[in-house]
This record gives C-alpha cells, structure tokens and sequence, in this order.
C-alpha cells in the first residue's frame, strides 16, 4: 500500500513539474536599446523623427498563469550612435500587462501586452497608452534575447508629447526565485511525507 502511496505521489509530483514548465514563469531582469519612430508630421514638434535610446532596462514580474507585469525606463545618454543623431531627449517609464503564449519552435516564447508610460522629451513627463507585442528566445536556461515593439499613443489633450512607436532589444536574464522556492518547499513537503511513513 505504500508503494502504491510513493508511485502515486511521484508521478503527480512529474506530472507537475511537466506542465508548470512556461518560458516565461520567472522574475527577469533585461538591459538593451531602442529606437522610437514618430511620423513626419510630428516630427517637426518633437525635434526628430527618430531617436535611439540606450541604455532600456527592465524588470518583469510573473503574476500567474501566462501573465507577468513588465516594467521598464529607457533613456537616451548617447546622442550620436553614427546611424542616428538625437536633437531631442527621450525619457519613458513603462508598465504593461503581458499575456504570454505557450512556446513556439522550442525556445522562443511569444507574448503581448497593454499598458501605459510616462514619457518626457524635453517638454514635460506626458502618459501614454500602449499596446503592442514581443517575444523571448531563450538561448541559454537563463539567458534570451527580447525583441518588442510597443505602440505608445499620446490623447491629443496633451500638447507636449506624439503617438510614436518604439522598437526595443535587449538581452533578459532569469532571476531563479521562484524555483528557488518552490524547490524548497518540496523539500519541506516531502521531508513530512516521510516523516509520516
């Protein structure tokens, strides 16, 4: 009878930890680049239409199921990358809710996400709402390459700011915490499984 009790435990104990396994289920930290773009319209008002930010750092949150939370800052300390010169200041701090898929071709886990950012480009800190979508390739266990794209759109309420889109890239790192703690806990669990035996 206690075998069947051991089996039994083991393979809800596999079973779990087959179906837990998400890409994405872990607090990440990321650091990368990234250029807005604003159309020609608005660029006479912001003072350019492109402009590259570096560095952009993130921090993502897992909340449960395939949602995480994302928050980021990008800046722009280097105006003149050779491709592009920035004649304004860019500076955005970024919340968004992700919805992260399941993952595709083996390493690479996609996701979107809406949100809002604050962003100042030599005028005064404007909110923005922001849609838009991105991915991980996971190249190592704690190691991915993140392209995204946001689309940041500014109510015509506020003059010192454009819609303008945002393309980022970045290198992300996975914080163990969460296993970290779950690990421990199944310890706990078990160590009082047998103790009961």
């Amino acid at each position: 009878m206690k075998h069947k009790i051991l089996l039994i435990a083991l393979f809800a104990c596999l079973t779990t930890s087959v179906f837990s396994q998400n890409l994405n289920d872990s607090w990440q930290i990321g650091v990368g680049f990234g250029i807005t773009k604003f159309n020609e319209s608005d660029a006479a008002y912001i003072g350019d239409q492109y402009l590259f930010q570096v560095p952009v750092l993130s921090l993502t949150m897992p909340l449960g199921g395939h949602f995480s939370f994302d928050g980021a800052m990008s800046f722009n300390t280097i105006d003149d990358v050779g491709f592009i010169k920035n004649s304004a200041k860019y500076f955005s701090m970024d919340g968004s809710f992700r919805y992260n898929f399941d993952a595709m071709f083996d390493k690479f886990a996609p996701y979107v996400f809406i949100g809002g950012s604050v962003v100042d480009s030599e005028r005064k800190m404007t909110p923005t709402l922001n849609a838009g979508a991105g991915g991980i390739l996971w190249v190592s266990d704690n190691i991915g390459i993140n392209p995204q794209l946001y689309y940041k759109h500014s109510f015509e309420g506020y003059e010192s700011m454009r819609s303008h889109i945002q393309g980022t890239l970045g290198v992300v790192f996975k914080l163990n915490w969460n296993s970290m703690s779950r690990g421990h806990r199944s310890k706990s669990s078990a160590s009082c499984y047998y103790d009961r035996i």
